[in-house]
């Protein structure tokens, strides 16, 4: 069984949750944390998943682990496009379509995060018109090019788009951040933390911090 970050996991019910700290009491009125948890950049041992429960509000998340013989069900970001069309009535349904359409020139997977990702994955009404636009796009290795070519375009959208770029046995960053910051030092966020990084003749560097 693959698992990886911003995975969203279903599971039968809270009691299948490892007892590692106190459960919010938040938790159990929520309809988005009863069987889902999204999974965090954490590292994995002994079949132990790190997960984040999700709340009726922004404050309200929770860091918890399950085993994984308690999930039931994997989806991942990239499996949300095909869900897309199904949310015609919603706000973001035209920038995914739109984006969806231009990222077809593009050779990488790709899918949606944040609150629209979890709300195409559970059908539980958790957006609001204010709710960001968060992407994730896997790319084998660094390519810069690539990367201009995909900041070029989604400039053209009337509001932001949150782009997190996935390298495998790497880490990620945001694409804002590497497009404005890539010789000088951005973040990669790593299973065991952050770290300062910049490109140097084609090849990720880590810097001090």
């Amino acid at each position: 069984m693959e698992i990886k970050v911003h995975d969203i996991v279903k599971f039968n019910n809270l009691d299948q949750l490892e007892t590692i700290s106190t459960i919010p009491d938040w938790v159990y009125d929520a309809q988005s944390a009863a069987n889902y948890g999204v999974v965090r950049r954490m590292p994995i041992s002994n079949q132990i998943i790190p997960i984040g429960l999700r709340g009726n509000s922004r404050e309200q998340r929770f860091g918890t682990f399950i085993h994984e013989n308690h999930i039931v069900e994997i989806i991942t970001p990239n499996a949300l496009v095909e869900r897309i069309d199904k949310f015609d009535n919603k706000f973001y349904y035209p920038i995914l379509k739109r984006i969806r359409d231009q990222f077809q020139q593009f050779n990488f997977i790709w899918g949606p995060t944040g609150s629209i990702g979890f709300e195409l994955a559970t059908s539980i009404n958790v957006t609001s018109i204010s709710s960001d636009i968060d992407l994730l796009i896997y790319i084998e290795s660094l390519e810069e090019p690539l990367l201009e070519e995909v900041g070029k375009c989604l400039s053209g959208f009337s509001r932001p788009i949150d782009i997190q770029v996935e390298v495998p046995n790497v880490g990620a960053f945001l694409l804002k951040d590497y497009l404005n910051h890539k010789d000088h030092g951005f973040i990669v966020r790593t299973a065991f933390g952050p770290q300062l990084c910049r490109i140097k003749d084609s090849k990720l560097k880590i810097l001090q911090i």
